[in-house]
């Protein structure tokens, strides 16, 4: 009988204490479902350098009171090493478009680049934790003019994205003006527009340098397929290749022609019959060229405009004039836009001419 007694009371002890560890009946802290209502799932947003203050909220709800809340973002969606954004007892925050930027930064995200952001709100009252569901948005990063670290010049910058997949690319929306590498050397080759009667020096920063194709890819080598060629490029950046033009004129095209796109409004002969939209902020200015660099002046000028690629010409390649093989070896590829053409056209030319330039982030 004594083992019995012995026996019941271990059972109902360990009943009572399973009671008091378990479950919302023992007392035990707990926190409500959290219902996120801002932003959707999904979205997607520029964040705006020339509007840093400019607001995204977020708006959540539970039943509970005196909860203390955070937002935490993370690059995946197993919140892994999350940035924690603390709230306090509030449903809504709001954070400015520089804060934004700024997490994205913290995360790893590069400048000018778009991040995946996920997040969630996190829900915490005397011990117990809640958590929301996990949501994502696409953010891309501040769009800030790019300050070359080799001469302090500024130049604006714009991207360009495919509506069907997508993919984007950023570009520098001024041409070029480097006189030296990265690594110091001076360039050889270039040479800066004299700006006529009438005409004040800001044309000259307005037109860039006009480079011979040797000076831009510092050398003669052209790029392969998917190949980075940095040349006379920035760090971080390189010259692009006919296929990354072909990438630009396709996605900026918005049915007015790629030409139309890419202008200037400005910037061109004021007879021209194609006025540009500058629908992406590429800012093409009408810089004419050089026949051969230094020996001749710029020809028509606010008439048309030619940009280097990094490609060489191939046996096999087709262009829209039929260029003799043997001078291969002293062409490369350009893209050319005319005041009076709402397209682009491509051709070898000699690479000895002075053309204008223009770079790609990395």
């Amino acid at each position: 009988m004594k083992k019995a007694c012995i026996y019941l009371l271990a059972v109902l002890f360990i009943s009572f204490t399973a009671c008091n560890q378990n479950g919302p009946d023992n007392g035990d802290p707990t926190v409500a479902d959290i219902t996120v209502y801002l932003p959707d799932d999904l979205e997607e947003f520029d964040l705006l350098y020339d509007n840093q203050q400019k607001q995204l909220e977020f708006e959540w709800d539970n039943e509970d009171e005196g909860v203390e809340y955070s937002i935490l973002f993370s690059l995946d969606d197993e919140m892994n090493n999350p940035k924690t954004i603390s709230v306090g007892t509030e449903l809504t925050k709001k954070l400015t478009h520089a804060e934004l930027d700024a997490i994205l930064g913290e995360l790893g995200v590069k400048e000018y680049n778009r991040g995946d952001l996920y997040w969630k709100i996190q829900g915490k009252k005397e011990g117990a934790v809640a958590n929301s569901e996990v949501r994502s948005m696409k953010l891309f990063r501040f769009y800030k003019p790019f300050v070359d670290p080799r001469d302090n010049e500024t130049y604006r910058v714009c991207r360009v994205v495919d509506p069907l997949t997508g993919n984007y690319a950023v570009w520098l929306a001024d041409n070029l003006r480097a006189t030296k590498y990265s690594d110091g050397t001076p360039v050889e080759g270039y040479k800066f527009y004299t700006p006529q009667e009438g005409e004040d020096d800001s044309w000259i920063k307005t037109f860039g340098a006009y480079y011979t194709w040797t000076a831009v890819m510092k050398g003669t080598k052209g790029a392969e397929e998917g190949e980075k060629i940095q040349g006379i490029a920035p760090e971080g950046w390189h010259i692009p290749t006919s296929a990354e033009w072909v990438f630009l004129i396709n996605a900026c095209d918005e049915g007015d022609g790629p030409g139309t796109a890419l202008k200037d409004k400005t910037l061109w002969d004021p007879t021209a019959t194609n006025i540009g939209t500058n629908s992406i902020g590429f800012n093409m200015a009408a810089t004419g060229y050089i026949w051969e660099v230094p020996v001749n002046d710029v020809i028509e000028p606010f008439a048309n405009t030619y940009f280097w690629t990094a490609t060489a010409p191939q046996e096999g390649d087709v262009f829209p004039w039929d260029p003799n093989p043997a001078n291969f070896p002293n062409q490369a590829v350009t893209y050319g836009f005319n005041k009076n053409d709402f397209g682009a056209a491509l051709y070898p030319y000699d690479r000895t001419r002075g053309f204008s330039l223009r770079c790609v982030m990395d």
